[in-house]
């Protein structure tokens, strides 16, 4: 395999996950053609569309369907995510003003929920000197439970021994990022856990959520909580 992407493949993939991200559906080579402005034909993103298949990077659920990001796919648009620099400091920037006007100093349930609702996720936080886990936001778990019913029981299984887990994963970069099957936290390859420690004590801040989460908005937030709480 030749594993060396063309200019306009990566293009052509990067452009397939942002658009995963905001429809949750299968990504059709006419749908970029009519929203990204390629000037490129059908055909020739479909034969893009198979060679980054063949490469690991798409895969379709049947014939006649658009095409889906693999994990491979999701961490390589992780990698580009945190390659820009600036916009991920501009976010932060903009994440710490928030959390300075909305979260008093130290408040663990107001900052949790903060970082709940900021992502639509569950947030969680790791408290080593006590010993506990705050969470808040499992209904975001539950979100695509309407067109997924099999996702119930997996994330039921996992809600038994969270905390746990989350105690057991140690950081080793910052921030972390498990990408599904990489992701211990629940028995599903739906879904993306991120976390950081506080840079002012063990405290650890997690985020897990739906695989297709905005990973530049989580990263940015995360990396604010490492630096203030």
């Amino acid at each position: 395999m030749k594993e060396i992407l063309k200019e306009r493949q990566k293009w052509i993939l990067e452009m397939v996950v942002k658009s995963y991200i905001e429809r949750g559906e299968p990504i059709a080579s006419q749908f970029l053609v009519v929203h990204c402005n390629f000037g490129l034909s059908p055909a020739t993103i479909r034969n893009d569309f198979q060679e980054l298949a063949e490469e690991g990077y798409l895969y379709k659920f049947h014939i006649s369907s658009g095409r889906v990001p693999t994990d491979k796919a999701w961490k390589y648009f992780v990698k580009l995510v945190l390659e820009e620099k600036d916009l991920l400091e501009q976010c932060e920037e903009r994440w710490k003003r928030l959390l300075r006007q909305k979260v008093q100093n130290q408040n663990w349930d107001q900052i949790i929920e903060f970082l709940s609702e900021a992502s639509q996720s569950l947030g969680f936080c790791y408290l080593p000197a006590t010993n506990e886990v705050k969470k808040s936001g499992l209904k975001y778990l539950f979100s695509d439970v309407i067109t997924n019913p099999f996702l119930i029981p997996q994330i039921a299984e996992s809600l038994d021994k969270l905390d746990e887990e989350i105690k057991k994963i140690k950081i080793k970069t910052q921030p972390l990022i498990l990408i599904g099957h990489e992701n211990p936290l629940i028995a599903s390859d739906n879904f993306s856990a991120l976390l950081t420690q506080s840079l002012r004590s063990a405290n650890v801040f997690g985020i897990l959520g739906q695989k297709r989460m905005s990973y530049e908005k989580n990263i940015a937030l995360l990396n604010a909580l490492r630096e203030q709480f």
